[in-house]
């Protein structure tokens, strides 16, 4: 079970608050104080939310009788995952919540190196302080409506939260997943990527934002039109 010194190197090593942590945790600011200053004696459910937001936050945890360590994974990629459930992760990232306080988001497409035809993958790299998380193993794609919806609701919450530091890159990658975390996030790095002033620029460069957007835009509900309603000109 997690310590009040891990918590506190936890912090520490992602230079978040106390209350950033609360935050991310769901408890009040004055328990995780208590908790670190080793006061009362909190639920354990209380302990596994804090270990949980750290572990987000790419922060590991171990410990025994000899041993005690926090260990910070700069980079991270997850693996693949149903794309509804990989969606909820990366809008967890991009919320105001995220201990991974990301200061640049790019966008980009990639082909499929099992079917180069394929209709390529939309991916992303977010950057934040201390870790960089590339989402580059799921199946993001234009290919329905309902994909469709998990794409709009990630960029919607992108340009909600991280306006003015959203990126894209203007051309269809090659597979990306085919190279070590490591080789692929320098890979993009260096490629720098043009500021996403609309998410039309972003669409256009392997689909059809009109297309998408006469399809769609006017379902009630659909994220679809939420994003073309936030960049109605």
């Amino acid at each position: 079970m997690i310590t009040p010194s891990q918590i506190r190197a936890g912090r520490a090593i992602i230079n978040a608050k106390q209350s950033e942590l609360a935050k991310a945790a769901g408890i009040s600011l004055a328990t995780l104080n208590n908790i670190e200053r080793g006061v009362g004696d909190p639920r354990t459910s209380t302990l596994d939310a804090i270990e949980h937001a750290l572990s987000r936050a790419g922060v590991e945890i171990q410990g025994n009788d000899a041993l005690e360590t926090v260990t910070l994974h700069r980079l991270a990629r997850p693996s693949a995952y149903d794309t509804f459930l990989a969606s909820q992760r990366v809008l967890e990232a991009l919320g105001p919540k995220s201990l991974l306080k990301g200061h640049s988001v790019l966008f980009y497409a990639r082909r499929n190196r099992r079917d180069p035809d394929e209709r390529p993958r939309v991916c992303l790299m977010i950057e934040g302080e201390a870790r960089t998380v590339l989402f580059d193993q799921v199946d993001f794609n234009l290919s329905s409506g309902a994909r469709v919806a998990e794409v709009a609701g990630i960029m919607l919450a992108a340009f909600a939260f991280h306006r003015g530091d959203v990126h894209y890159l203007t051309d269809i990658l090659d597979d990306t997943t085919v190279t070590d975390t490591e080789e692929a996030v320098d890979r993009l790095r260096s490629m720098g990527g043009a500021p996403l002033q609309h998410p039309r620029d972003f669409f256009d460069v392997f689909d059809s934002w009109d297309d998408r957007v006469t399809a769609l835009a006017t379902r009630e509900g659909h994220p679809m039109r939420d994003l073309a309603a936030l960049f109605f000109d």
